[in-house]
């Protein structure tokens, strides 16, 4: 039975208490407040389901039910007196509206898969792609595959992921984890250090340095000789030969210090990563994900930086780049096949 509904002597009725949770849901969505954020809610008043946290997959589930509006499809036939209205008409159709906008909940012939082009296979390199297929009684299932045991049939190990089990687990994870003030504190404080060092150590920008030194003292000592009365056709052409190169080293010297220049605040960071975990799910996977690499019993995912490396990047500073440094946070599950917790771990 959905959420809010159970049977009686062979009846579909509605269950009270769970139905109260389902309405919250709607009309929390319907003024606007984001799905991880009714989640964090309902946790804190201690409503579960199953013993666990709402899962953003289970909410948006919920959101996008007919039953709820006491509507039963069968194929092309509709039933309106088999599941009791439990969410009114008016906020029903005020929520379809606005989750029909949102990618994530948007019903349509095309599936939405939330971590396409995120995926690499671990074993292999290639890329897991989205696919599906039919089971033996007709049912559609949804799952992500490596590209390389599929097409190319190179012996890869890496078994089929089930989409709505890689697609809740990664989502889950990544907002109970980032969400834990000590690791957000490691991810901020890892982060600054690590525009301390790029700003410290640019072997570019230190070799252009010590060139713009070089070019200068052999340009203090040629002055001196023409001071002294040692000019010629070759001091001359030297003079002008290194004035043009100190002018052309300081013009990049110029531009290669822009690119460490701009420095990111820890408030700036911090809220960077807090806004995206208020995100819908495929704003949130954009903004947060650089990659995942898959294998069969961890993943390991490869987190964006609000970090820039260039002035001509997005402003404010809030643009990804892939620095290996940063990259290394693994997820990491508890030796269990059914891969159920994980646990963040920094190589950093």
């Amino acid at each position: 039975m959905p959420n809010g509904y159970k049977v009686v002597d062979r009846k579909i009725v509605i269950d009270s208490d769970r139905a109260e949770i389902v309405r919250y849901i709607y009309e929390q969505y319907s003024l606007g407040v984001y799905v991880p954020t009714i989640i964090k809610a309902l946790t804190g008043r201690g409503v579960y389901r199953n013993g666990k946290p709402f899962a953003l997959n289970t909410v948006y589930q919920i959101l996008k039910n007919e039953k709820y509006l006491g509507i039963y499809r069968n194929k092309d036939e509709v039933f309106k007196n088999i599941y009791p209205q439990i969410v009114p008409t008016e906020i029903f159709d005020k929520v379809r509206r606005k989750v029909e906008k949102n990618k994530f909940g948007k019903r349509s012939t095309q599936t939405v898969y939330l971590l396409r082009h995120k995926l690499k296979c671990g074993y292999c390199g290639h890329p897991i792609s989205a696919e599906s297929g039919t089971s033996s009684n007709g049912e559609v299932i949804h799952y992500y595959k490596c590209i390389g045991r599929k097409k190319y049939r190179n012996g890869c190990e890496k078994t089929a992921l089930r989409k709505e089990f890689l697609e809740n687990f990664v989502l889950e994870n990544i907002l109970r984890e980032l969400s834990k003030p000590d690791m957000m504190n490691t991810i901020v404080n890892g982060l600054m250090h690590l525009q301390e060092m790029q700003n410290k150590e640019n072997p570019i920008l230190n070799t252009m340095l010590a060139e713009k030194r070089q070019t200068q003292n052999a340009l203090n000592n040629l002055l001196s000789a023409i001071e002294q009365g040692i000019f010629s056709n070759t001091t001359n052409k030297r003079l002008h030969e290194l004035e043009s190169k100190l002018s052309e080293l300081e013009r990049n010297i110029v531009i290669e210090q822009s690119k460490t220049a701009v420095t990111l605040p820890e408030s700036s960071i911090r809220k960077f990563y807090e806004q995206a975990l208020l995100k819908e799910p495929q704003m949130l996977i954009n903004l947060l994900i650089k990659e995942i690499v898959l294998y069969n019993d961890k993943i390991i995912v490869y987190f964006n930086s609000p970090l820039q490396t260039s002035p001509d990047e997005n402003s404010q500073g809030f643009s990804f780049y892939d620095e290996t440094a940063f990259m290394p946070y693994i997820i990491q599950n508890k030796p269990n096949p059914a891969m159920r917790a994980i646990r963040f771990k920094m190589n950093v």
